[in-house]
């Protein structure tokens, strides 16, 4: 028997209390069998032998002076209690594994939100990861540029130096030429004086 399911002894021990409550005491096998609607014997039987030794022990309890009629029907009751506990038993176990079914709904709905979630921040993250990269990117331009400018702005100010001092060396030559021009000048008035002398005494 210790092959067969709960749900098949369940099942047969309530054949036999249902025979015992329609006024069969003494349930056989093939009865239960009939009952069942089919089945077999060998799986019938050892749970049979253990229902009638339950039976004979609930009898042995009760009191010896009680008529047939009435042992017959509290045995029948007793029988029905047995099927109504056991019903009772399946309805919470069926009870604790809806409620079980419902916990793992659940907790797989927690899970795939938590996985959407983390396969959100790693989306996110990836983004950051390239802005950095850019960033890192365009400051080692910017360093490149800084270097390459470094040289650039050395020779402008060379250069700004060296016009400043041509410009100086410009305005030194201007004020010369003018100098030497203002000179000529006198020179030349003085020269035509001269001529002008000279014409006068050669007359």
């Amino acid at each position: 028997m210790s092959t067969l399911s709960p749900d098949t002894v369940r099942r047969i021990e309530d054949a036999a209390a249902a025979l015992i409550a329609a006024g069969t005491p003494n349930p056989t096998n093939e009865q239960v069998r009939q009952h069942l609607g089919g089945g077999s014997l060998s799986h019938i039987s050892p749970v049979m032998r253990d229902f009638r030794a339950r039976q004979r022990a609930l009898a042995a309890e009760q009191t010896p002076a009680l008529p047939a009629e009435l042992m017959q029907l509290l045995t029948g009751q007793l029988g029905l209690l047995w099927q109504a506990a056991v019903r009772q038993a399946d309805a919470e176990t069926l009870a604790a594994r809806e409620q079980a079914d419902a916990d793992t709904e659940q907790a797989d709905r927690e899970r795939d939100e938590a996985l959407a979630k983390v396969a959100a921040l790693e989306s996110e993250l990836a983004v950051l990861r390239e802005v950095v990269a850019e960033r890192d990117r365009l400051l080692q331009e910017v360093r490149e540029l800084r270097d390459e400018a470094l040289p650039l702005r050395e020779q402008v100010a060379r250069l700004t130096a060296t016009g400043e001092h041509q410009a100086a060396q410009l305005k030194e030559t201007k004020a010369e030429l003018k100098g030497a021009r203002e000179e000529n000048r006198a020179l030349q008035a003085e020269l035509l004086t001269l001529a002008r002398q000279d014409g006068k005494v050669k007359k």
